[in-house]
C-alpha cells in the first residue's frame, strides 16, 4: 500500500498579492496621516503632542494645537477623500463611463451654487448648508442625466459628459455672480471655492463621519448591482435588477456624499476621478473589493495632499484643493489619451 502524505497547500499567489497590497496601502495610509499631523506652521508640534489630546485644560499650547487644529484637520481630510472617492466610484459604475466624476457631471458646481445661494439669498439663509449643497447637487445630477437621455432608457456617454460640462458651467457662472453681490461674501466664497480645509475643526469632521460610515455600508450593499451594471443593462435586467433603479440609488448617494463634502470644504476636484482608477488598477473590477479600496486610497490621497499643502516652497500654505488639482489634472489627461488610443 502506498503511503500518501497530505501537505497543506501553500497560499495562492493571488492571496499573497492581496495581503501585500493591503499591507502597502495601510502603511501609506498611516504615513499620510502622520505626515498630515506633523506638518504645519509650528515646529514645536509633533507626534509627541498627541499624548495631550485627552489632557483637557492641562494641555500645553503645543498639545492644544495638535488636539484642536491638526487632528480634526487630518481627520476631515481623510473623510473628504473617502466621501469623494466613493462618489466617483458610484458615478463611474452606474454610467459605465471611466471619466464620470462629481466635477465632470456638474454635481460639484451645483452643490457649490447651493452654498452660495445660502450665503446671498435671505430666503435660503435658515436652511443648513449641507442640505442646500446636497439638494442642488442632486438637481444638477438630474439635469445632466436628463440631457444624456435617462428618460429615454439609454444614456449616451458623449451627451453625459457634454451635459455635465454645460450644467457645471451654468452652476459655476452663477457662483461667480455671487461674488459681485457683497465684498465680504465674495472673499469668503473665493477662499471656499478653492477647497481650503485649514479652518476645519471637529464639528465639521463629525459631520463628515456621519455620512462616511453609512455611505460605505450602502455602497458595499450596492456592489453586486454595480457589478451587474458593468455587464450591461440587459444582463442586469435578466438577473432581476432594474438598472434604472441602480442608477437612481447610486447617483443619489453620490450627490449626497458630494454635497455634504462640499458644504464642509468646498468643491475639491479630481479625487472622485483618480481614486476609482487607481483602485481598479490595483484591485480589479469587483466592486466588493473596489469600495474599501477606494475609501482607503481617497483618504490616503487627501491626507498626503494636506501634508504637501503645508510644505509648499516660498509660501506659508496653499489650499488642499489646488494641490489635488495639480496632482489630478495630469491623471485626467492620461485617462483621456488612453481611451483615445484604444478607440482608434
Amino acid at each position: 500500500m502506498t503511503n500518501v502524505s497530505f501537505v497543506r497547500p501553500a497560499p495562492s499567489l493571488r492571496a499573497s498579492l492581496d495581503m501585500a497590497l493591503w499591507a502597502v496601502l495601510l502603511c501609506l495610509l498611516v504615513a499620510g496621516a502622520l505626515a498630515s499631523l506633523v506638518t504645519g506652521g509650528r515646529d514645536d508640534v509633533g507626534l509627541a503632542q498627541l499624548a495631550g489630546v485627552f489632557a483637557g485644560d492641562a494641555a500645553s499650547s503645543a498639545e492644544q494645537t495638535m488636539r484642536d487644529i491638526r487632528l480634526p484637520r487630518t481627520l476631515a481630510a481623510a473623510l473628504l477623500g473617502v466621501n469623494l472617492g466613493l462618489a466617483g466610484l458610484l458615478l463611474q459604475a452606474v454610467t459605465r463611463n471611466p471619466l464620470a466624476s462629481p466635477t465632470l457631471l456638474g454635481i460639484n458646481q451645483g452643490a457649490a451654487l447651493g452654498i452660495v445661494l445660502g450665503l446671498t439669498v435671505p430666503a435660503f439663509a435658515p436652511v443648513p448648508g449641507w442640505v442646500l449643497a446636497s439638494a442642488f447637487g442632486m438637481v444638477a445630477a438630474g439635469v445632466t442625466f436628463a440631457i444624456a437621455g435617462l428618460f429615454s432608457g439609454r444614456i449616451d456617454t458623449m451627451r453625459l459628459i457634454l451635459g455635465g460640462v454645460a450644467v457645471g458651467a451654468i452652476g459655476f457662472s452663477a457662483v461667480r455672480l455671487g461674488y459681485t453681490l457683497d465684498d465680504d461674501i465674495a472673499r469668503d466664497v473665493v477662499r471656499w471655492t478653492v477647497g481650503d480645509i485649514a479652518d476645519l475643526r471637529f464639528p465639521a469632521a463629525l459631520r463628515l463621519v456621519a455620512i462616511a460610515g453609512p455611505a460605505l455600508v450602502m455602497a458595499y450593499l450596492l456592489a453586486h448591482r454595480l457589478n451587474l451594471m458593468a455587464m450591461g443593462h440587459a444582463a442586469s435586467h435578466g438577473l432581476g435588477f432594474d438598472p434604472r433603479q441602480t442608477l437612481f440609488m447610486g447617483t443619489g448617494l453620490a450627490a449626497l456624499l458630494t454635497g455634504i463634502s462640499i458644504s464642509v470644504a468646498g468643491p475639491i476636484a479630481f479625487v472622485g476621478l483618480v481614486t476609482p482608477h487607481l483602485a481598479r488598477w490595483a484591485g480589479g473590477s469587483d466592486h466588493r473589493r473596489l469600495v474599501p479600496l477606494v475609501a482607503m486610497l481617497g483618504a490616503m490621497l487627501t491626507m498626503w495632499a494636506d501634508a504637501l499643502s503645508k510644505l509648499w516652497p516660498q509660501t506659508e500654505e496653499i489650499p488642499v484643493g489646488i494641490v489635488i488639482a495639480i496632482l489630478g489634472a495630469p491623471w485626467l489627461l492620461v485617462v483621456v489619451l488612453r481611451r483615445s488610443r484604444h478607440a482608434v
